[in-house]
């Protein structure tokens, strides 16, 4: 009889996965699930009742008017993505948020490295399905045009923040969301940011709205500045800082799950990183000290994530080696870190595929030349290098380069009659480099 219930508890433990879960250990790293049809950056992503939304953004070649969608499944991985509705205006570099059934698109630039900057608002309606209606442009648009404004809803108003409008803006303007579903006329509020804000984050944790990071407004640097406001405290929002992270960062994402606030990934001057930075959430709204946990699965900006039960989803976006459909998602556990639970076999797999993914050589870079010259800033190094008879001037993360050294180079953007504010110099031509190293690979 005792071997019989033994038997029979031993059953049931295994059914129910008391005896895995035990045997479970925690990974602090990332899997991978389904990838979206086409490749994103600038891409505004949302999750609404489970399902995970990517619209518009940039493929590398092209501003996108496409959408697409999928479905969260109950183990965590993502289902088959689906394409939906087209935008009525091709848009990258904007945010949307939801609201009782609908979709609001807001804002971003688009055409050459999106130098036309867009003012107005799509609507679309969710279906039962999960798709997207056919989009609607809303009647009023924002007073600023914003490339890379950002947006939340309180008191039952849209409110967006920051951006580029010709220069950067510290100016929020909201609007007030109709019965119908439909956006009233933007009015810009009495009391901005405490600073400007440009391809930086926001986050809401319960009542109170959290801008995170940007870029500088001197130099292509990222900024560590954090403030907030309690969204609905009466006479307009009052932004006050509160702790900075520990690493400058723009064009990073963030993300929320109880009271633990995620600065994630980013730029800053033209490196790309894969740091995460969480903070804690205070009684009154303000910040603990950041710390960091589990980085990216790779350097990545202009990325969207999302979490939806205890599980964190990172969605898309690029860096130097081009632009990604992927989807990376992990759990967050208790203490607030992000992994997953795994066998110690798997455990051991992906510690080796993290000491191969180091070791691997780096790839030669198409471009090279000697330094001829160079200047240093804060985020930059400025160089001047010749090959031949032909010199070209280059900007990159700042180094210790030394005249006479080789170095190599990758693709940039190239810049006409460019002039740098803190060398107080201009530059009849100039290309700004992903990456700038050494031709031994330092």
């Amino acid at each position: 009889m005792n071997r019989q219930y033994t038997t029979l508890l031993l059953v049931l433990l295994l059914l129910t996965g008391f005896i895995r879960e035990a045997s479970a250990v925690w990974i602090a790293g990332w899997e991978s699930t389904n990838q979206m049809n086409t490749a994103r950056a600038g891409a505004a992503v949302l999750e609404v009742n489970g399902v995970i939304y990517a619209l518009g953004g940039v493929d590398g070649r092209k501003f996108l008017n496409t959408t697409e969608y999928s479905k969260i499944q109950p183990n965590g991985t993502l289902g088959t993505w689906k394409r939906s509705a087209l935008l009525n205006d091709a848009r990258g570099f904007f945010d949307a948020v939801a609201h009782n059934g609908f979709i609001y698109a807001v804002g971003g630039g688009k055409g050459e490295n999106g130098k036309v900057l867009l003012r107005s608002i799509e609507r679309t309606r969710i279906t039962e399905s999960g798709s997207l209606e056919g989009w609607v442009t809303e009647r009023f648009g924002l007073n600023y045009p914003r490339r890379c404004v950002k947006l939340f809803i309180a008191n039952k108003r849209v409110y967006a923040l920051g951006g580029f409008s010709g220069a950067l803006l510290d100016s929020v303007e909201s609007a007030p969301i109709n019965e119908d579903g439909s956006l009233g006329e933007w009015h810009v509020e009495k009391t901005p940011l405490t600073m400007t804000r440009y391809i930086n984050s926001v986050e809401q944790i319960n009542e109170t709205a959290y801008v995170i990071g940007g870029h500088a407004e001197q130099e292509g640097t990222g900024v560590t500045e954090v403030e907030y406001a309690n969204t609905t405290s009466g006479g307009g929002l009052m932004w006050r800082k509160t702790s900075a992270m520990q690493a400058p960062r723009y064009a990073l994402s963030s993300a929320s799950w109880g009271n633990y606030l995620y600065a994630i990934g980013g730029l800053n001057g033209a490196s790309y990183t894969d740091e995460i930075e969480l903070a804690v959430q205070g009684p009154e709204g303000e910040l603990g000290s950041w710390r960091y946990t589990t980085p990216l699965s790779s350097q990545r900006a202009n990325f969207g994530s999302v979490v939806y039960q205890g599980r964190i989803y990172i969605i898309g976006g690029t860096n130097r080696d081009g632009y990604y459909r992927a989807v990376d998602y992990a759990s967050i556990n208790e203490d607030g870190d992000i992994g997953f639970n795994g066998t110690a076999q798997q455990l051991e797999t992906y510690r080796q595929q993290q000491l191969e993914k180091k070791a691997k050589p780096k790839r030669k870079l198409p471009n090279s030349g000697i330094v001829a010259e160079v200047f240093q800033t804060k985020a930059y190094s400025y160089l001047r290098v010749t090959k031949g008879v032909t010199e070209q001037w280059l900007a990159g993360s700042r180094s210790d380069f030394k005249i006479g050294e080789t170095v190599e180079y990758s693709r940039g953007t190239a810049m006409v009659n460019f002039h740098s504010s803190t060398l107080n110099r201009e530059f009849s031509s100039i290309i700004f480099v992903e990456h700038l190293r050494r031709a031994d690979g330092e």
